[in-house]
């Protein structure tokens, strides 16, 4: 008895090891914190996680929302649609900014509580679709398939309710990484506003890439695009890359909107600019 409880003990404690050693399982716990959901400017509301990003666009024909989070965010950004006096009925498009796990896991999920329609690229949809990609570290981990309802195109514009919002692909993050651009009234003023993809390499192989040949061209081409770009408000898929946990403490009625800051963009990308040519230049060391 005393050999099969050791037995049973030693398999229990390798499990565990095992799953203590799952790809990104800080991170997930990381990024899946509850945050409150909050306005940040016009029609546009935060109802994503600490870590991972979610924003709800309300107009009067029903709102759009764009990302899903992890597997795991989805009950957590229904709960903070709701808190904000919100019905999911209510969500009639879903738009994604890429197929990482952390952003999209929670996509299906949506759609299936909201009965949304689902807007993606073509260059992701293949992932989306199948719940693997094929390349990078998130290759290690699938997640829920989800159909796409619209296969979006370069340049293309939807319309919800009186708000437009325009689809700029950038691959390289991912092939069918997806910025999306609109604009709001604030007091008076039309400020535009980004919802950004992602350009960083977060451990994407920049050489030898049989399943992304052309990632290096990819990014460099979206770069170029980028640069050229502009906007008011730029929000990201991951809080701290538009200083989230910064911004929210200074947004304070009567106080400038510290969400405004058309400086955040072009320095955004030269820094990221900066470390995907150091990455490209380590990948080539022997």
């Amino acid at each position: 008895m005393k050999s099969v409880a050791l037995i049973a003990a030693l398999l229990l404690g390798a499990g565990a090891a095992q799953a203590a050693e799952l790809p990104f399982s800080k991170e997930r716990k990381e990024w899946n914190v509850p945050h409150r959901p909050f306005h940040i400017i016009g029609n546009i509301y935060y109802v994503g996680m600490t870590g991972v990003s979610a924003f709800l666009i309300v107009t009067p024909r029903g709102n759009i929302l764009t990302d899903g989070g992890l597997p795991e965010s989805a009950p957590f950004i229904e709960k903070n649609i709701r808190a904000l006096g919100f019905k999911l009925a209510d969500v009639k498009i879903l738009l994604n900014s890429h197929a990482h796990f952390d952003h999209s896991g929670g996509l299906a999920q949506l759609k299936k509580d909201t009965g949304a329609k689902f807007y993606a690229s073509a260059g992701d949809q293949p992932f989306l679709e199948s719940g693997h990609i094929t390349f990078g570290p998130a290759e290690k981990i699938d997640t829920t398939p989800i159909h796409v309802d619209h296969v979006v195109k370069d340049g293309e514009s939807i319309s919800l309710g009186g708000t437009t919002l325009t689809a700029h692909v950038t691959p390289g993050h991912t092939k069918g990484c997806t910025t999306w651009t609109t604009s709001v009234q604030d007091g008076g003023v039309t400020r535009s506003v980004m919802f950004f993809c992602s350009i960083s390499v977060a451990g994407n192989p920049l050489t030898g890439v049989a399943a992304y040949p052309n990632i290096v061209s990819d990014y460099r081409a979206s770069f170029a695009r980028l640069e050229k770009m502009k906007t008011d408000i730029f929000l990201a898929p991951h809080g701290n890359q538009f200083g989230l946990d910064d911004k929210l403490p200074r947004l304070k009625p009567g106080a400038p909107n510290p969400f405004v800051d058309p400086g955040e963009l072009p320095r955004f990308i030269a820094k990221a600019k900066a470390d995907f040519e150091d990455a490209l230049a380590k990948s080539k060391k022997p």
